[in-house]
């Protein structure tokens, strides 16, 4: 670092001020660069001692401080390091001497010198046995017995390059385990074979190996045939009972000093010769007993003490295995895996291939790779604090029952409820941390909890929370009866299907106690009035409403939330699955919250209060644990593995066995059948990232004054529930292997008869092939309001409003008699341009329109739009015939056509006139929504277009032409994007000009993007380019295949495509069909149509299968995915 200052011209301000600086702004200067120079090369853990250090000579002395005491302590410790330095056969020689080099420095910098003949001295004296010939040449090539540091580099480094090319350094490892006390070196018959060996001639000269005479075993090569090939060779020694390993790839030695960025020091070797497990860490065992166990004796005669023993646990990426024995030697430069001992605690390595697996009977425990000659795995070192904990501990059952308290758990356990826990619970465990914060309570108002059941339901709505739930689910509902303090809980996918819960859990509560619900307490959001109160009415409940934006007058239900999320968090911190699975968690809080002891009921539990029977905790397992299952025969073949590995999702609290997701075949299944190792953890994603979902304040309300909630599902589609207990071992079929698809945790009885679980269709409309929405956008007018961006998706509403009242579409007039007004929907998009830089929220009003009648609210709805060939072709005429291409949109154009039937609309959700809550809109003209609304639109288009004496052409009657003797123009239309073309400016900008006077125009400018399309053009060179690159991006996340490897053909050979690879039994046909076949291959369609011509046949291909799919057929579509 001095040396740096220097370079930098910034040494001066770790002395005094030079004379030569008479500056003062100079100087500071100076020293604030010397201390943001020094402060870069500080590692973290350093920076923070030194931080508050703002002079250079000031950090500089603290520096020095910290890391360069010159105390005793120290200079001893430097001195002994240095004697005790020695050279590992096989590692490089230059860090041998530059770390001896350093210590000698640090002496140094502490005022003790050592004499250059000293330093060389100590440095031969590190060598090993077999660099001995180097020592004797070098003394006897001095005459007066003085060696320099100089000269011993230079010989030790011209050694190590000899040696590399004859190949003659022996880099094997032998371990050899004494089985009493150390076993001390015959030093005295070694030497005296050594001088003995010196006075013979090479020819009587015996190898220890072969044991023929004329050389020495360096030089053998019947040991050098045997060794090749990096085979392992046990050898069994005589004498002390001991056993030799011996490694003889030379490699093994050197991985962990290489230049490998694979190999590291933490990495396990699998060691095929071992006799036992070993490392150099003492803190790596869980259990550890020291004592003298013997030596291990390296291929250059070192020998090692074996300090001490025990057992390591280890954790890989698929389970926990424990190396019983574990030898402790501080010497040695690896871990070693014995696979002697693996063997003797029922384990079966298998190594090819390179790679390596390790098995426990018939499941993968563990596995690694072969690197730099050896097989070796990554594991993690498991404390005491992250093994299994006893079954009656508190720490368990902290985490079996959700992460209750230890106050509630005492309580448990004085009822007699759960047994003597061992143990007391940590002032706050890792995953509480993640998921619970403090937050300042209001005063306890709430007069005391009913007398009798059902007297007063407590409910709330959380969300929106994302991510949404693999079913869709974004908000979940809780109903809570007041005197037992029993909770409820159902995920939905919108608010408006709070009052469809409502019904099913009054239905069911009632049905169970005899007893009718009176009142009913919720706050004042849209989805608890209008229908949801209405429905009270009629019912003859009480709807006690807040008063808005005071939740606290709602604060059992609020408070409720706020546990069941910091619960959630929790849970998923601890279990690290998904966060999609937070619906499933939410059941399985709710139900540990009515096994949990509650402090209104005086430490009572409301499942006791509520049913009047004692409860059973037998049941209760840590959420998201590991389980295995129990296969049955009917689902495997005689070859197959009888269990399998899922994960813990729910308990039987009404349903029989346990709810579980199986990870592999993305499925969820329910069973009794099964061993939980509620320990251990499968996970769904890393671990590092962030496994809570996002919940929204548990106080921040939205409410609808306007008018009530549409209970109309948005998208049409009513959410699947299973309709009955399933028996155990059933497969709930989900969406594939890329898609899964939420299986909602509710299992009340809907109102469905059909006893069969209801496949869901696989037909999508057509303009899902062209739209594919994965964006975050609002999906109602409540959601809207609840966005951050509020503001901004509000004033995209009263532009819409604004636009419909200039274009006069509406009046506001009285339902006649025997008329029925149509309802309608907010429907949100953010636009982005082409940089992404602008975002642009719109808004359009939309009448749902699948309500019409035909002959009463429409006849004829057909409307075409321009086809894509056209385009290519005419901007195929642009780009060789030089001509200008202009864009233009039509704003809310479909607001332009005139109606000829008489339509009634609901007035705008959260726009109603105030105080004309009874008027409709009487529909003047064509809006969004409506079945006919895209031919008048044409219609009025078209008229427009023949009065400016535009021709429409034959062959596509959304291309119109106009043409002069000098001139000529096409316009080409498609919905409301427009395409103008033409090679006079002058005769554009008049159209231009003529469209803006009779319609809200927006003029775009040269054309840069139509449907989708990016146009790329190099007019000079007569060149344009048409790309889809954001649109393909889309389909390729939407179907997961955006990080898998491309491929550089469309279909490969062995894809022969045939209908003999449908489906053949119902159980296939139930599982294929939740898989989006015909939306992907519909997106491929709308690729291969605009851009891509090369996957035509390809997509012909798949496209024949829209109706009877197989899994070969599914994988060819990905196969073209992954091509695009």
């Amino acid at each position: 670092m001095e040396d740096l200052l220097y370079y930098k011209d910034l040494q001066a301000p770790l002395t005094r001020r030079p004379a030569s600086v008479k500056d003062d702004e100079e100087w500071k200067k100076m020293d604030r660069k010397a201390v943001g120079f020094i402060r870069q090369w500080l590692d973290d853990s350093v920076f923070h001692h030194v931080s508050t250090e703002t002079s250079a000579q000031a950090l500089w002395k603290k520096l020095e401080a910290l890391y360069e005491r010159k105390t005793t302590g120290n200079k001893a410790f430097l001195i002994r390091k240095l004697v005790n330095l020695k050279y590992r056969e096989g590692s490089q020689m230059t860090k041998h001497l530059n770390l001896a080099q350093s210590i000698i420095n640090q002496l140094e910098s502490m005022k003790i010198t050592l004499e250059d003949e000293l330093q060389a001295l100590m440095i031969l004296s590190s060598l090993p046995d077999s660099w001995e010939t180097l020592v004797v040449s070098l003394s006897n090539s001095t005459p007066d017995g003085v060696v320099t540091m100089e000269m011993v580099s230079g010989c030790l480094l011209n050694e190590e390059l000899r040696r590399k090319d004859s190949g003659s350094s022996t880099l094997g490892v032998f371990l050899m385990e004494g089985r009493g006390r150390s076993v001390k070196k015959d030093v005295k018959h070694r030497d005296s074979s050594r001088s003995k060996s010196r006075g013979k001639s090479k020819k009587d000269i015996e190898c220890y190996y072969c044991k023929k005479k004329g050389h020495f075993k360096k030089d053998c090569f019947q040991m050098k045939r045997d060794l090749k090939g990096k085979t392992k060779e046990v050898v069994e020694s005589t004498g002390d009972a001991t056993t030799s390993i011996v490694e003889a790839e030379p490699l093994c030695l050197q991985c962990s000093g290489s230049s490998c960025q694979d190999c590291v020091d933490t990495d396990w070797i699998v060691d095929g010769g071992a006799s036992y497990h070993c490392t150099p860490h003492r803190d790596y065992f869980y259990t550890y007993s020291a004592g003298d166990l013997g030596v291990i004796r390296m291929a250059n005669s070192d020998e090692s003490l074996i300090v001490g023993s025990g057992d390591v646990h280890l954790e890989t990426e698929l389970g926990k295995i424990i190396l019983k024995g574990v030898r402790h030697i501080p010497d040695l430069r690896m871990n070693l895996i014995s696979v002697v001992r693996l063997d003797d605690g029922g384990f079966t390595s298998i190594e090819g291939g390179g790679t390596w697996r390790l098995l426990k009977g018939s499941l993968v425990v563990a596995r690694g790779r072969k690197c730099c000659g050896l097989y070796r795995t990554k594991a993690k070192i498991c404390g005491p604090s992250v093994n299994a904990a006893e079954s009656d501990s508190m720490e368990l059952w902290h985490r079996r029952l959700g992460h209750i308290s230890e106050k509630n758990l005492k309580i448990l356990v004085k009822k007699k409820v759960l047994p003597e826990l061992s143990g007391e619970l940590p002032d706050m465990c890792a995953h509480c941390l993640a998921g619970k914060q403090k937050h300042v309570s209001f005063a306890d108002s709430e007069p005391k909890r009913k007398a009798e059941l059902l007297y007063l339901i407590h409910t709330d709505v959380c969300g929106p929370i994302e991510p949404k739930s693999v079913g869709g689910a974004a908000y979940f509902v809780t109903f809570i009866d007041d005197h037992s303090r029993k909770v409820w809980a159902y995920s939905v996918k919108q608010k408006s299907d709070v009052l469809a819960k409502f019904e099913e859990f009054r239905a069911k509560v009632e049905k169970m106690t005899g007893k009718e619900i009176k009142r009913v307490r919720s706050d004042n959001g849209g989805e608890y009035t209008g229908a949801f109160d209405a429905y009270c009415r009629r019912h003859g409940i009480v709807h006690e409403r807040t008063i808005p934006r005071t939740p606290q007058q709602n604060g059992l239900a609020e408070r409720m939330n706020r546990t069941i999320i910091e619960k959630i968090k929790c849970m998923i911190s601890q279990a690290g699955i998904s966060k999609q699975f937070w619906a499933e968690a939410v059941q399985t809080v709710v139900h540990l919250i009515n096994l949990s002891p509650s402090a209104p009921l005086n430490g009572d539990i409301p499942e006791r209060v509520w049913s009047g029977k004692e409860v059973s905790y037998g049941h209760v397992r840590v959420f998201g644990c590991k389980v295995h299952v129990h296969v049955p025969k009917e689902e495997r073949s005689k070859l197959d593995e009888k269990s399998r590995e899922c994960i813990l999702m729910g308990f039987p609290h009404e349903e029989f066995g346990y709810r579980l997701w199986d990870p592999v075949n993305k499925k969820m299944i329910r069973s009794r059948d099964v061993i939980f190792v509620e320990d251990q953890v499968v996970g769904e994603q890393n671990p590092a990232e962030s496994q809570v979902p996002q919940f929204p304040p548990t106080e921040e309300r939205l409410y609808a004054d306007d008018g009530p909630v549409e209970t109309t599902a948005d998208d049409g589609h009513a959410e699947e529930e299973v309709g009955e207990l399933i028996p155990d071992e059933e497969m709930i079929p989900d969406a594939g292997g890329a898609l899964p698809v939420d299986v909602p945790p509710v299992v009340e009885v809907p109102l469905v008869r059909s006893e069969r679980v209801r496949r869901p269709n696989t037909k999508y409309s057509p303009h899902e092939y062209i739209l594919l929405t994965d964006s975050g956008d609002p999906k109602s007018y409540v959601e809207a309001q609840s966005a951050e961006d509020r503001e901004a998706w509000t004033a995209a509403m009263e532009e819409e409003l604004y636009s419909l009242q200039k274009n006069e579409t509406y009046d506001l007039v009285s339902l006649p008699k025997g008329k029925r007004a149509l309802k309608n929907k907010w429907v949100f998009k953010l636009k982005l341009d082409e940089n992404c830089s602008q975002p642009r929220y719109k808004a359009r009003l939309v009448v749902k329109g699948f309500s019409q009648k035909q002959g009463v609210d429409f006849d004829e709805i057909f409307s075409p739009v321009v086809k894509m060939s056209s385009i290519r072709l005419v901007l195929g005429m642009a780009a060789s015939m030089d001509l200008e291409v202009e864009q233009m949109d039509v704003k809310t154009a479909f607001l332009h056509g005139d109606l000829e039937e008489e339509l009634y609309m609901e007035q705008p959700e959260g726009f109603v006139a105030k105080g004309k809550h009874h008027l409709v809109c009487r529909l003047k003209k064509s809006l969004y929504g409506l079945k006919q609304t895209p031919r008048q639109w044409y219609k009025k288009f078209d008229s427009f277009m023949m009065k400016s004496k535009f021709q429409r052409t034959r062959a596509d009657h959304c291309v119109y032409v106009k043409r002069t003797e000098k001139m000529f123009t096409i316009l080409l239309l498609y919905v409301d994007d427009m395409l103008i073309v033409g090679d006079d400016k002058a005769s554009i900008v008049k159209l231009k000009k003529e469209l803006s006077e009779s319609f809200e125009m927006k003029d775009l400018g040269p054309a840069r993007k139509i449907l989708g399309m990016k146009i790329t053009r190099d007019r000079s060179a007569g060149q344009l380019w048409l790309s889809q690159s954001e649109y393909v991006d889309k389909v390729l996340k939407r179907f997961m295949m955006d990080k898998v490897k491309p491929v550089a053909t469309p279909l490969v050979g062995y894809f022969i495509l045939s209908s003999s690879q449908s489906p053949s039994s119902e159980k296939e046909v139930e599982e294929m069909s939740q898989i989006p076949y015909a939306s992907a291959v519909g997106s491929l369609m709308y690729v291969m149509i605009c851009t891509r011509p090369d996957i035509a046949h390809d997509v012909g291909s798949v496209s024949r299968y829209l109706v009877n799919l197989g899994k070969v057929h599914w994988s060819a579509v990905k196969w073209i995915l992954r091509y695009l």
